[in-house]
Protein backbone atom coordinates (compact mmCIF):
# COMPACT_ATOMS: atom_id res chain seq x y z
CA UNK A 1 0.00 0.00 0.00
CA UNK A 2 3.00 2.47 0.26
CA UNK A 3 3.89 2.22 -3.17
CA UNK A 4 -0.13 3.12 -3.96
CA UNK A 5 -0.43 5.98 -1.84
CA UNK A 6 2.84 7.34 -3.09
CA UNK A 7 1.74 7.18 -6.57
CA UNK A 8 -2.27 7.80 -6.59
CA UNK A 9 -3.09 11.29 -6.87
CA UNK A 10 -4.49 13.79 -4.21
CA UNK A 11 -7.81 13.54 -5.39
CA UNK A 12 -7.85 9.65 -4.66
CA UNK A 13 -6.35 9.83 -0.94
CA UNK A 14 -10.05 8.83 0.71
CA UNK A 15 -10.37 5.73 -1.56
CA UNK A 16 -6.56 5.16 -0.58
CA UNK A 17 -6.73 4.94 2.92
CA UNK A 18 -10.33 3.30 3.16
CA UNK A 19 -8.50 0.34 0.89
CA UNK A 20 -6.21 0.34 3.13
CA UNK A 21 -7.48 0.67 6.34
CA UNK A 22 -9.96 -2.48 5.13
CA UNK A 23 -6.85 -4.76 4.20
CA UNK A 24 -5.39 -4.15 7.78
CA UNK A 25 -8.63 -5.60 9.22
CA UNK A 26 -8.52 -8.46 6.48
CA UNK A 27 -4.57 -8.69 7.78
CA UNK A 28 -5.62 -9.04 11.26
CA UNK A 29 -8.65 -11.24 10.86
CA UNK A 30 -5.79 -13.18 9.04
CA UNK A 31 -2.97 -13.25 11.85
CA UNK A 32 -5.53 -13.39 14.82
CA UNK A 33 -7.09 -16.32 12.80
CA UNK A 34 -11.02 -15.18 13.60
CA UNK A 35 -13.54 -14.83 11.35
CA UNK A 36 -12.01 -16.46 7.88
CA UNK A 37 -12.37 -19.86 7.26
CA UNK A 38 -10.24 -22.13 5.71
CA UNK A 39 -11.28 -22.20 2.11
CA UNK A 40 -11.44 -18.38 2.50
CA UNK A 41 -7.90 -17.94 2.95
CA UNK A 42 -7.46 -21.10 -0.12
CA UNK A 43 -9.53 -18.60 -2.10
CA UNK A 44 -6.95 -15.27 -1.55
CA UNK A 45 -4.37 -17.55 -2.27
CA UNK A 46 -5.59 -18.18 -5.20
CA UNK A 47 -6.45 -14.64 -6.02
CA UNK A 48 -2.86 -13.64 -4.84
CA UNK A 49 -1.45 -15.42 -7.41
CA UNK A 50 -3.91 -14.60 -10.07
CA UNK A 51 -3.19 -11.27 -10.00
CA UNK A 52 0.39 -11.56 -9.18
CA UNK A 53 0.32 -13.61 -12.53
CA UNK A 54 -1.50 -11.00 -14.22
CA UNK A 55 -4.41 -13.71 -15.10
CA UNK A 56 -6.96 -10.69 -14.54
CA UNK A 57 -9.96 -12.65 -15.83
CA UNK A 58 -9.17 -15.58 -13.28
CA UNK A 59 -8.29 -12.67 -10.30
CA UNK A 60 -11.86 -11.06 -10.99
CA UNK A 61 -13.79 -14.76 -11.41
CA UNK A 62 -12.52 -15.41 -7.83
CA UNK A 63 -13.24 -11.95 -6.63
CA UNK A 64 -17.08 -12.33 -8.04
CA UNK A 65 -17.26 -15.84 -6.23
CA UNK A 66 -15.94 -14.62 -3.16
CA UNK A 67 -18.21 -11.23 -2.94
CA UNK A 68 -21.49 -14.00 -3.86
CA UNK A 69 -20.45 -16.54 -1.47
CA UNK A 70 -18.31 -15.05 1.48
CA UNK A 71 -19.33 -11.07 1.86
CA UNK A 72 -22.07 -11.38 4.13
CA UNK A 73 -20.64 -14.35 6.57
CA UNK A 74 -16.65 -13.04 6.17
CA UNK A 75 -15.92 -10.47 4.83
CA UNK A 76 -18.60 -7.44 5.33
CA UNK A 77 -15.72 -4.86 6.16
CA UNK A 78 -12.80 -6.07 3.85
CA UNK A 79 -13.75 -7.82 0.86
CA UNK A 80 -14.29 -4.28 -1.15
CA UNK A 81 -10.91 -3.77 -1.06
CA UNK A 82 -9.90 -6.92 -2.91
CA UNK A 83 -12.23 -5.09 -5.68
CA UNK A 84 -9.51 -2.53 -6.19
CA UNK A 85 -6.44 -5.55 -7.22
CA UNK A 86 -8.45 -8.14 -9.07
CA UNK A 87 -10.23 -5.72 -11.13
Amino acid sequence: MARVKSRAPASFAAQVNDTDKRLNILFDHLNNETLIQPDTIEQLVQLSQAVQGRDLDNAAAISTEMMKTKLESEGGNWMVSLLIFAL
